[in-house]
Parts: structure tokens; sequence; C-alpha cells
């Protein structure tokens, strides 16, 4: 039982440093920020992928036709 609860106190110690690390830390901080713009370049590219794909798709139905 001491093993499982000094595992549980280090994995909580863990997560509060994590969690310490992206709050408060000004690197932690700027990761978050690169972490957001990165999303939001991600979902740029699959907004242009799937208006290409769709425009691929029409032009290959349109010649079926």
């Amino acid at each position: 039982d001491d093993g499982l609860t000094s595992t549980s106190r280090s994995v909580m110690k863990m997560f509060g440093e994590v969690k310490y690390f992206f709050e408060r830390d000004p690197l932690g901080q700027k990761v978050v920020d690169l972490l957001e713009e990165l999303e939001e370049v991600f979902q740029l590219l699959r907004k242009k992928l799937r208006m290409a794909l769709r425009s691929h798709l029409r032009g290959l139905i349109a010649e079926g036709e």
C-alpha cells in the first residue's frame, strides 16, 4: 500500500510541476502560445486541403458526365 501511495504522490507532483510550467513559467507560456498558433495553422491547412479536394472531386465528376 505504501508503494502505491508514494507512486500516486510522485505522479501528482509531476502533474503539478507540468501545470505550473505551462501556467506560470515564461518559457511554458511561450510554448502554449506557439502551440495555439500551430493549432490555427493546422486548422487553416485542413480547410485549404478540403477545399482543394472538393474542387478536384468536382472536376472529376464533371469529366465523368
